[in-house]
């Protein structure tokens, strides 16, 4: 087959390519807009696998599940391809596009190679100029969307199973079963590779790679059952499981959330966008009537005219021969390649993958476009079509004037008439680079990082527009040494409060909000009215309304070094220089409002008529250890249990030792050694916010970091709260301290300054800021006990404290520190119930299989705790396990349906029909 490729249309092919790679270059150089909710997404996506690739560990296993789990819904591939073009060009928007080029090429070469497969080589030329010049492709080639290089793979995918069927259709055998060593040639056995490998990679593109593949494969797998032959079905078995291991391992990590993803990516959005019904007939035909927009009149009526006019041509000679004497002989003309079999599979094709995308209840104009190259190769042979004198003359002016429309739609060159005229033969194709005044994202994020240089922000985005959005401003945070991530906030009326209190950074819009929730305006006007914020920064965006930056006057992590904490202490009057971290702009001391002195951020606990207990910071003449000491701890004088209790802590030591440290604090009944006289408050020194040291900025900071000829002692400030148990014992409480480095394993007391706090049930509570997402994971943990009714909860509130920490790493302090205090007391049903809780949520199998091992053990007569350790081999694929583990549960209660429901899928998964019909048959009874 690769023979048949002639070298001067590899140049031509060539030629095309640079073509349209320069015309994207110049559209691109001429844009100056931002990407939208999904194009943002998928280039964040990029740029975690672009960081997952700096330290590749290949034969690491645990690596392989942390990288595929980058996108747990959407396949990698285009993302992987493009973070390897930003490894060697740089990252960046614009560098991320250069991926398209790539793949632009596999369709060029692919569309011209089926061209040649099914018709002829001038007819794949042709079809691989229509690609450039189709409006459905270029618009997208000028996109980082999956849809351009899923086409191309399709392409790709469909081309070699076409050679490959081809091959063995010229197959004959006397004895159909025989292996006759002709037929294993090397040409058969590589298309069948070729083909799996491309299929395994459509799949890793995007799961509707099957809507266009689905028919040509089970059409070509029936031809070869039909007429078996042990060659043709190895290879296409072969050819099936190399696809399988190629698309297998992202699929097997991420099936669960694939699933549930599914969902709302399909039928909601359907719902939520109006698509037309399965039952109308406006879903059939929705695809039909955006051909022109797709192809263009141009492109499309030329082709289909000529391809009309040759059949009426060719009817009318052969009424001719019928009706001639004997010895006529008709003209001798050049007729295109006619393979009515060409026809038939191209048909076969195109009309699968129209049915089964017009099945998809979820509808969009670039849903359908990897069968565009297909039509393409349909026009070509149509333009082949034109014949005679003046056929060469259409076909150049009618890729003349494609090529001029072309250009009116991608630049503002034709003015009113060419844009017009452009709008008639090409509907609404127009897609002009907005060279327009710049967007403020990277200002907004550059601003988010001076005021917090050593800090991991997470920014509250409340408007939701195509150019102000949550996915486009967390890609700029991303570009930034993903220092911020940007989260859309304030969706639920009932989470407003929470929302507003667990962030220290929002952005609002004036005018236009986009897509928004009705709650929305409720939280701007939570965010703007609020006296804990301050308007940090506004700037006018291209649409005269306005972008705003709030910051909170007292963040939650505050970071200042010996230096500037000793100026800061001279009569508490605070360095400017440390604004970044301590508040906004001309706030002084600790973060207080503008113009305030001292430590007013804490004194305002005080109106509460609660008194406090203030320590003092560590002596200025103090030299810095190695060890983190914690400085001072303010909490009130008393309170009650069972509400939160307000606490700042004040750690100093070297960046080495902080930024990796977890914090294991233990508050303890001084007059008791009950397990039930405590409470714990474990989590990552700075709330796990501080940025690891290869992240610090290295230009316009101090770093805080240790200068290994002159150590700087760096302060790390946290307010947060803490939850005491509300059958807590009255007393007073103290603290122990001990230090968890997430890195080396190392551990440490540390040194705890005196305080103490009482427990009184008759106190008032003291306002207290939100918990901090390690303490409400651990809350949630300890409700896991109850089972079914308690898991809508906590995976509602998971879902909330996720949009707090885009990385999640609240979930590995806690399964640090919980791990470490496992050691210590390994019959801790609550603290093994929190790992647990950590470690499904971190999609980690084994670890979680082993903590609800532990868990099983300590909750022996709890069916609940069984149904967990069952649903975790279930999602690991293991049904044998998991029907074992059901054991103990079906006989401590037969009567909760899920349990059956879980025994059913494990007896199903082991291929039990039997008894997951009767287990079925249960859950329906015990459910009606």
């Amino acid at each position: 087959m690769l023979a048949k490729f002639k070298q001067h249309h590899l140049l031509i092919l060539l030629l095309i390519w640079l073509a349209g790679v320069a015309i994207d270059r110049i559209w691109f150089a001429c844009d100056r807009s931002v990407p939208d909710w999904d194009r943002a997404e998928y280039l964040t996506s990029s740029l975690n696998y672009w960081q997952a690739l700096q330290q590749p560990q290949w034969f690491s296993s645990d690596w392989w599940t942390d990288f595929w789990q980058l996108s747990t819904k959407v396949p990698p591939l285009t993302q992987i391809a493009a973070a390897i073009t930003q490894l060697i060009f740089g990252t960046g928007g614009d560098r991320a596009t250069l991926v398209n080029s790539f793949f632009s090429a596999i369709l060029l070469v692919s569309i011209y190679g089926l061209g040649i497969q099914l018709f002829s080589a001038e007819v794949g030329l042709w079809a691989a100029g229509i690609c450039q010049l189709i409006p459905g492709l270029y618009k997208l080639r000028l996109d980082f969307l999956l849809d351009y290089p899923l086409t191309a793979i399709v392409t790709l995918c469909f081309w070699c199973l076409t050679v490959w069927k081809s091959q063995n259709s010229k197959v004959k055998s006397q004895n159909k079963f025989r292996i006759p060593n002709s037929e294993f040639r090397i040409s058969s056995w590589f298309w069948a590779i070729a083909f799996g490998i491309s299929l395994g990679l459509a799949l890793l593109v995007k799961q509707t790679a099957l809507f266009f593949l689905f028919v040509p494969i089970v059409w070509t797998g029936v031809e070869t059952i039909r007429k078996p032959h042990i060659g043709r079905i190895c290879q296409f078995a072969i050819a099936l499981l190399l696809s399988a291991i190629v698309f297998m391992p992202w699929y097997q990590t991420n099936w669960l959330l694939i699933l549930t993803g599914g969902k709302r990516a399909t039928i909601d959005s359907a719902l939520a966008e109006g698509d037309p019904a399965l039952n109308t007939l406006d879903a059939w035909t929705y695809y039909w009537k955006l051909l022109p927009e797709h192809i263009s009149w141009v492109l499309l009526l030329v082709p289909i005219v000529g391809l009309l006019l040759y059949k009426s041509q060719k009817l009318k000679v052969k009424s001719q021969k019928k009706n001639s004497t004997p010895g006529y002989a008709a003209p001798m003309r050049r007729e295109p390649h006619l393979k009515p079999d060409s026809l038939i599979w191209l048909a076969i094709f195109l009309i699968g993958a129209y049915l089964l995308c017009s099945l998809n209840i979820n509808k969009d104009s670039r849903y359908v476009v990897p069968y565009l190259p297909g039509v393409a190769l349909f026009l070509a042979y149509g333009m082949t079509c034109w014949r005679g004198r003046w056929g060469q003359q259409i076909r150049w002016a009618t890729v003349g004037l494609a090529v001029l429309v072309t250009g009116l739609n991608l630049f503002p060159i034709g003015g009113l008439l060419g844009s017009r005229v452009a709008s008639i033969l090409s509907p609404n194709a127009k897609h002009y680079a907005y060279m327009g005044s710049e967007y403020p994202h990277e200002r907004v994020i550059e601003e988010i990082v001076q005021t917090a240089p050593y800090i991991r922000s997470n920014l509250g985005v409340l408007p939701s527009t195509l150019e102000v959005n949550q996915h486009n401003l967390n890609y700029f945070g991303a570009l930034r040494n993903f220092q911020v991530y940007g989260r859309q906030v304030g969706t639920r009326q009932q989470q407003i409060v929470q929302d507003g209190r667990s962030l220290d950074w929002f952005v609002t819009k004036t005018g236009e909000q986009g897509s928004v929730p009705d709650a929305q305006s409720a939280m701007v006007q939570y965010v703007e009215q609020s006296p804990d914020f301050n308007l940090q920064k506004t700037w006018a965006l291209p649409d005269s309304s306005s972008l705003k930056l709030y910051h909170r006057r007292v963040p939650q992590v505050e970071v200042g070094s010996r230096r500037k904490r000793e100026q800061g202490d001279k009569g508490d009057k605070g360095d400017k220089g440390d604004k970044g971290e301590g508040g906004d702009k001309g706030d002084k001391g600790e973060g207080g409002d503008k113009g305030n002195k001292g430590d007013k951020g804490e004194k305002t606990r005080t109106t509460h008529h609660t008194p406090h207990t203030t320590l003092s910071p560590t002596t200025n003449n103090q030299q810095p250890t190695t060890h983190i000491t914690l400085s001072r701890v303010t909490v009130p004088s008393v309170a009650p249990p069972g509400k939160p209790i307000p606490v700042t802590y004040e750690w100093s030591g070297t960046w080495e030792q902080l930024q990796p440290g977890i914090v294991l604090l233990t508050w303890k009944n001084q007059d008791s050694d009950k397990q039930s006289d405590r409470w714990i408050h474990d989590r990552g020194l700075g709330l796990g916010l501080l940025v690891a040291t290869e992240q610090l900025p290295t230009t316009n900071y101090q770093l805080p970091i240790t200068n290994y000829q002159l150590p700087i002692t760096n302060f790390v400030t946290e307010h947060s709260a803490m939850m005491p148990p509300s059958d807590l014992s009255a007393g007073i409480y103290t603290l122990e301290a001990t230090y968890l480095n997430r890195n080396t394993g190392e551990t440490y007391p540390i040194t705890v300054p005196p305080v103490a706090l009482q427990i009184d049930p008759g106190a008032t509570a003291t306002p207290a800021p939100e918990l901090d997402l390690v303490t409400q994971e651990r809350l949630l943990a300890a409700t896991l006990p109850q089972g079914i009714k308690a898991l809508d909860r906590v995976f509602a509130e998971v879902g909330r404290i996720n949009q707090y920490d885009p990385i999640q790493d609240y979930l590995v302090q806690v399964q640090l520190a919980m791990e470490y205090r496992l050691k210590q007391e390994p019959q801790n049903l609550d603290w093994a119930y929190a790992l647990t809780l950590a470690q499904i949520l971190q999609q980690k199998v084994q670890g979680a299989i082993a903590a609800l091992e532990r868990v099983t053990q300590l909750d022996a007569q709890n069916p609940y705790a069984y149904a967990y350790l069952a649903f975790v081999h279930l999602y690991n694929w293991n049904g044998a396990a998991a029907q074992t583990a059901l054991k103990p549960a079906l006989a401590l209660n037969s009567n909760i349906p899920e349990l059956h429901a879980l025994h059913g899928i494990a007896a199903l998964m082991q291929g039990n029909l039997v008894q997951a019909w009767q287990d079925y048959r249960v859950v329906v009874s015990r459910k009606s």
